[in-house]
């Protein structure tokens, strides 16, 4: 049996590319024999129901400069590609690709890049540019999430068309059974997500300034935790809304919880292909978000399941918020209107399209 091998910056934190790690990493178990390689997380609890025949490991157990990274890590990653026969790495994310990428020229197996993220939302960040030119150049294959992000690293970085590929992340069965009838006379809203400075809190927090003294009988409900939380936590309270402006903290699977509101909202600086979007669409959601590149613009369609606002617009956004809030008939057809060509996010399309990239590589 051919042997796969993740490799994740730290496996032990909750977020977008440790829940693709998963799903991935549990669906090939039936095909392939899977390792999970992290870069961090060594002696701490991963919060993710693994299949049993998945193996793990993880190196270091405490962050360090890049340059220490790469030297501590590429002996023993080297060792274990090598032990156990690895016949091909997905580096899951730039910062990972490059801790391992020196391995790359040491080992006989195939490096596909998968890039979560959108290239030209951090194209001014030179280092990060920097990252992605190198992890792309050294992998056999590179995948991204969306087609223009695609597009973007066949221009900008010259690629070979034939060397990168895009794949969407899947909607997992489970979210689609989630789906539950839509409720009309709820009055709360959602957003689900990280709290950093790239989600956009700040701006959610204006908007909903504006938003919600004119609603005082809705209330928007924020799931999640990070860096940013007690200072959007603190800026809620200075504008006296902290009693509409709810904060529910980190739970498992939010999605079991989008059949009790109106909508979601999405307020991101940038995005690659936000899962609380697809999530969303899969449980019948309607949506509201910035149309940032990349990601929103391949989910919700326009005036049909939700809204695209143009990015960073507060008046906009809080605008087609209103609409929606005033407006339970067109929340129900904009639910309703979800389950069209979702089919594009399920599971068995998305799942041949890598094994045929697997194979491929496999018989290269």
């Amino acid at each position: 049996m051919k042997k796969l091998c993740f490799v994740n910056y730290d496996m032990t934190v909750t977020g977008g590319v440790e829940q693709v790690t998963t799903s991935l990493a549990n669906a090939f178990c039936n095909d392939y024999e899977v390792y999970i390689y992290a870069i961090f997380g060594k002696g701490k609890k991963v919060p993710y129901d693994w299949d049993k025949r998945i193996i793990y490991k993880a190196e270091l157990t405490e962050d360090c400069r890049i340059r220490k990274r790469i030297m501590q890590v590429f002996t023993p990653f080297k060792k274990f590609v090598i032990e156990n026969k690895i016949d091909i790495v997905f580096l899951m994310e730039n910062h990972p690709a490059l801790i391992v990428s020196p391995v790359r020229f040491f080992t006989k197996a195939k490096y596909i890049f998968c890039d979560h993220g959108a290239l030209m939302n951090e194209w001014k960040k030179k280092d990060i540019t920097l990252f992605r030119f190198w992890d792309s150049l050294i992998s056999h294959k590179v995948v991204t999430l969306t087609e223009q992000t695609r597009l973007d690293y066949i221009k900008k970085f010259h690629l070979n068309p034939k060397k990168i590929q895009s794949i969407y992340n899947w909607i997992p069965q489970e979210v689609l059974c989630a789906r539950r009838p839509y409720d009309l006379n709820t009055k709360e809203i959602i957003t689900v997500g990280r709290f950093s400075e790239e989600k956009g809190y700040d701006m959610l927090v204006e908007v909903a300034k504006k938003v919600l003294p004119e609603f005082p009988d809705w209330t928007w409900h924020l799931y999640g935790n990070g860096d940013t939380l007690e200072k959007t936590v603190n800026r809620v309270k200075e504008f006296k809304l902290d009693a509409q402006v709810i904060f529910e903290g980190n739970i498992k699977n939010a999605y079991q919880h989008f059949h009790k509101y109106a909508f979601l909202v999405l307020p991101s600086y940038r995005e690659g292909l936000p899962l609380t979007l697809l999530e969303a669409k899969a449980c019948g959601l309607p949506m509201v978000s910035f149309d940032v590149t990349t990601g929103p613009g391949e989910i919700i369609e326009d005036g049909k399941d939700g809204y695209l606002v143009a990015p960073y617009d507060l008046e906009q956004m809080a605008e087609r918020m209103i609409e929606l809030m005033e407006d339970s008939v067109r929340r129900q057809r904009f639910s309703e209107y979800t389950q069209k060509n979702i089919q594009k996010f399920e599971k068995n399309q998305i799942y041949k399209q890598w094994i045929e990239l697997i194979e491929e590589l496999l018989h290269d």
